[in-house]
């Protein structure tokens, strides 16, 4: 079971990526900017694997995944972009990229392979 923080800014996707992971057996935290993400991490564990949207206020996507793999203790965190923003996989470093809508079994499968691989 890994713990594994959701960031984007719409509550309905949370909660759907949330349901997706907590059916998979692992526990889930949200944020519900990239600000936010970085200020939970802060102080704290840091999440065994991110799931970010793109597009978010204060501050996106790229952005955190730009500081997380500047960050020496978040630097090798497994990162999954899920977003409906045309081009946003090109424009970070994610380990992997799923468009929104995406397939729930398929983000499952993706995020178990990433845990493995950085166990």
């Amino acid at each position: 079971m890994a713990n594994i923080l959701i960031v984007d800014d719409e509550s309905s996707m949370r909660f759907l990526l949330r349901m997706t992971f907590e059916l998979a057996g692992h526990e889930v935290e949200e944020a519900a900017d990239g600000r936010a993400a970085i200020e939970r991490m802060e102080g704290g564990r840091p999440p065994d694997l991110v799931a970010t949207d793109f597009m978010m206020p204060r501050m996106n996507g790229g952005e955190l995944i730009a500081r997380l793999r500047r960050n020496p203790a978040t630097a090798q965190i497994p990162i999954i972009l899920v977003s409906a923003s045309p081009g946003s996989e090109r424009r970070t470093e994610a380990d992997a990229f799923f468009r929104k809508p995406f397939d729930p079994d398929a983000l499952t499968q993706c995020a178990t392979e990433l845990l493995e691989r950085s166990a």
